[in-house]
């Protein structure tokens, strides 16, 4: 994958995210070979929008999603500030969305990346705030059936991320088994736990500084990590009410419409 190319095909992608147009594939010359093709792809993305890195996505944290898609590794993918909102929230929704119930962290202090290795002990020590949080995800392409390269490459379905309640300070080191239920309109309840993210999320935050670490990059104080799927993927219409509850705790709204008045 040349500079070249990772350009042509990130601009590509970002268009696509900007009309909402879908795209059937990339040309044969633009797709990502392999993941490091695909995260060169999502870092000239992340270039070419100007926006600054206001956090991140980490994707597939757990064994049975991670072997769905022939994986070894969570994924990651980027944020700015544009794509987070404050709960309770309203997006225009013109199809369908994939919605998740994530524990969202906040740096306090910045984890360099020469100190890396961290453990999940030392990034504790870094965190301000844990939230109630619900990531929204959407797909740059029209089919479902895509190599893992070409999903990297598009953000890794990054959307929104809407960032709800605070979580006690208290639970931070101990969100081993928590219940987490998310909620729609009219849909059974879905039911989760935050041991569905690598067992317990600050190891999620953990392998995201380790993994950024090797990149050359780092966390940094007030970056947001959305840090995996407590509910797996749920699909939420163009008109829903989502809501995910952190056990007693706290919770976090979005609501969606095809309509753009009112929108927050």
């Amino acid at each position: 994958m040349t500079p070249a190319n990772a350009t042509q095909a990130a601009q590509l992608l970002l268009r696509a995210r900007r009309t909402q147009s879908g795209l059937d594939t990339l040309p044969m010359e633009l797709r990502p070979a392999d993941i490091s093709a695909g995260y060169a792809i999502q870092r000239m993305a992340a270039h070419l929008r100007g926006l600054e890195t206001a956090g991140f996505k980490v994707g597939l944290t757990n064994s049975r999603a991670q072997r769905a898609m022939g994986a070894s590794e969570p994924i990651v993918g980027r944020l700015a500030a544009a794509d987070i909102r404050r709960g309770p929230a309203r997006l225009v929704a013109t199809e369908p969305r994939i919605v998740e119930a994530e524990v969202i962290f906040e740096l306090a202090s910045d984890l360099p990346a020469t100190k890396a290795p961290f453990t999940a002990a030392q990034v504790a020590k870094a965190l301000g705030a844990a939230y109630a949080g619900i990531e929204v995800c959407a797909s740059r392409f029209t089919s479902d059936d895509l190599p893992l390269a070409h999903i990297v490459a598009d953000n890794s379905n990054a959307e929104f991320l809407i960032v709800g309640e605070a979580l006690p300070p208290a639970l931070t080191q101990s969100l081993d088994n928590l219940p987490v239920t998310l909620s729609r309109r009219g849909q059974e309840l879905v039911q989760g736990s935050t041991s569905n993210v690598l067992g317990q999320p600050l190891q999620s935050v953990a392998w995201l500084a380790n993994w950024l670490a090797l990149q050359g990059e780092e966390l940094r104080r007030g970056h947001l990590i959305a840090s995996g799927s407590c509910t797996g993927m749920v699909e939420a219409a163009t008109d829903d009410l989502v809501v995910a509850r952190f056990g007693a705790h706290a919770q976090v709204f979005v609501e969606f419409t095809p309509s753009s008045e009112g929108t927050s």
